[in-house]
């Protein structure tokens, strides 16, 4: 079978991503692949490189990168027919988390050779922008550029993050479900809520956050949503709730890197539709890029990227 391999040749741990690619050749060529590799520029991005990829038909396309790269090839193979192939070489790999594809290259590319395809759900933001991990509102979305800048070296800006913490206040946030608050709460959580608040398609809670996951990671591996799945048809709304500022810094921190601790003050509603609005503006993200302003629309769409992974998982 013929393949391209769309590899970030920045991303990624000490050893250069070009480096990689003699082991993860030698490993899929060892396999029966046919494979031709293109390293991201300015010029050409992923998305770029993987739109030329489906346009010469090519069946498989594999990205070697972090989310932001496999992000932009997933978004280009959107109800196409091309099989989406994921080697995890960035720094926190939730989308390939999210799959249970394995975080060595040995590993990742077994599965490239004898997985299975499956489809994946994407989320819709807005009616126009994809995302695969989360989109929100509040706190996140305000220290994402700051955030951005301090992830790539520029530690200056930690006194911004400071100072855009410090002033951030909750916000009295509005959802709307395309089902009622019954239907959208988790059935083991039911028991939580009172009768009449479980009535109509609308929820007012105040919140420094509300993210919206597609799957059960995000950032900087943060497990905001365990129960999602990225085939499930849904998208989960979290609400945090009655947080101080430091009561969501510890617990952002106790789930990082993929690791989870419950909390009762996090409230999940599933739902297919979700409208978040606020009564001021406030910024919101969709996949970690700041993305305007409330109020923000969100969908799934169902079995949207065909993409290796293992049977079952």
């Amino acid at each position: 079978m013929n393949a391209v391999l769309i590899i970030n040749p920045v991303s990624g741990d000490a050893v250069p991503n070009e480096k990689k690619v003699d082991d993860i050749r030698k490993i899929l060529v060892g396999g029966g692949l046919t494979l031709d590799v293109a390293f991201t520029s300015e010029e050409k991005p992923a998305g770029i490189l993987a739109k030329e990829a489906v346009l010469r038909g090519v069946p498989l396309i594999l990205v070697g990168g972090g989310d932001g790269t496999v992000g932009q090839v997933a978004t280009e193979l959107v109800f196409q027919q091309a099989t989406l192939g994921i080697i995890p070489l960035g720094t926190f790999n939730n989308i390939a988390r999210s799959l249970a594809i394995p975080d060595s290259i040995d590993g990742a590319c077994r599965v490239i050779l004898d997985g299975q395809d499956r489809e994946i759900d994407v989320g819709c933001a807005n009616g126009e922008q994809i995302f695969f991990e989360a989109a929100g509102a509040g706190l996140d979305a305000a220290l994402f550029p700051a955030g951005e800048q301090i992830k790539g070296g520029r530690w200056s800006h930690l006194l911004e993050v400071a100072r855009i913490t410090a002033e951030f206040q909750e916000q009295v946030f509005t959802i709307t479900l395309d089902r009622t608050v019954h239907d959208a709460i988790p059935k083991r959580q039911r028991k939580r809520y009172r009768g009449h608040e479980m009535e109509g398609q609308t929820i007012r809670v105040r919140a420094l956050l509300v993210a919206v996951a597609n799957g059960p990671y995000y950032g900087g591996g943060f497990t905001i949503s365990p129960g999602s799945r990225m085939s499930d048809g849904f998208l989960t709304v979290n609400v945090y709730r009655r947080f101080t500022k430091l009561e969501l810094i510890r617990h952002f921190w106790s789930i990082s890197h993929g690791k989870f601790q419950y909390s009762p003050k996090v409230r999940s509603f599933s739902a297919e539709e979700i409208e978040l609005s606020t009564d001021s503006p406030i910024p919101v993200h969709v996949d970690g890029c700041p993305a305007g302003e409330t109020p923000l629309k969100l969908r799934a769409v169902p079995r949207a990227v065909r993409v290796r992974s293992l049977e079952g998982s």
